[in-house]
């Protein structure tokens, strides 16, 4: 049953990131000024498929599924506290892109600012500054290694599919790590600076990221290929998903 959730999830949570990955794409390199970027377009995007709504309630469930794993685990299982603090993000992660996905699925409203209403919160409380910062340099940590993983390349799927499809899939593999590692970096820096000037506007989601990156001497097509990686990290996570394995 675990094994079933977990690997819902990450089919649910690669689905996201696909769609992320098409609709910034889209904007990058055709102009389609029309859409939103991040997890509110890429989820609308789904919305707006054939057979949207029976689409976007599997992302739904994969993701209660994924985030019960994670709490549950977080609770009951005898790990180091890193590991359940690593498991209650996790589930609070996947909680939240869950109730942002129902919330349109069943047209309650965008129901925005709530990171920046956390973030606020938390700078209001004692030593928040420095968990705020301490969060930052934690996604940047992580956005590292998934790059690092990335550049490495050792994911060893030739080991467990036809050869040539490993490969395939290990460069797609590759290059997602690489693109949502780059972008991690980015969320922690936003974070930090958040944390450093005292105010939640200075933090970014995945979409102000990208739109950022629009703004940078890399310009638009350094977006487009950003956001093709992260279509490529959603091709990532099928691939484990498939092969019965957690990322």
């Amino acid at each position: 049953m675990r094994g079933a959730l977990i690997r819902l999830g990450l089919a649910a949570t690669g689905l996201v990131y696909a769609a992320m990955g098409v609709v910034s794409a889209r904007v990058a390199f055709l102009g389609a000024r029309d859409r939103e970027q991040g997890v509110p377009g890429a989820l609308r995007f789904l919305l707006e498929q054939p057979q949207g709504p029976r689409l976007l309630g599997a992302v739904v469930v994969g993701l209660v599924g994924v985030a019960l794993v994670h709490g549950v685990e977080c609770v009951t299982g005898r790990r180091s506290l890193a590991s359940r603090a690593g498991l209650f993000v996790n589930a609070i992660g996947y909680a939240a892109l869950a109730w942002t996905s129902a919330r349109l699925l069943l047209h309650l409203g965008r129901g925005g600012g709530l990171e920046r209403e956390g973030i606020a919160w938390l700078l209001g409380a004692p030593f928040g500054t420095a968990v705020l910062e301490a969060i930052g340099a934690a996604v940047i940590a992580g956005g590292l290694w998934e790059a690092w993983q990335g550049l490495r390349g050792r994911l060893n799927l030739a080991r467990r599919l036809p050869r040539r499809l490993g490969r395939i899939l290990s460069a797609i593999s590759r290059f997602g790590l690489i693109a949502r590692g780059i972008v991690l970096c980015a969320l922690g820096y936003f974070l930090i600076r958040a944390a450093a000037e005292a105010d939640p506007d200075r933090a970014q989601t995945l979409g102000g990221v990208l739109r950022g990156f629009t703004h940078t001497a890399f310009g638009p097509v350094f977006v487009g290929v950003v956001a093709l990686g992260l279509a490529a990290y959603g091709v990532h996570l099928w691939t484990f998903a498939l092969l019965k394995r957690k990322v």
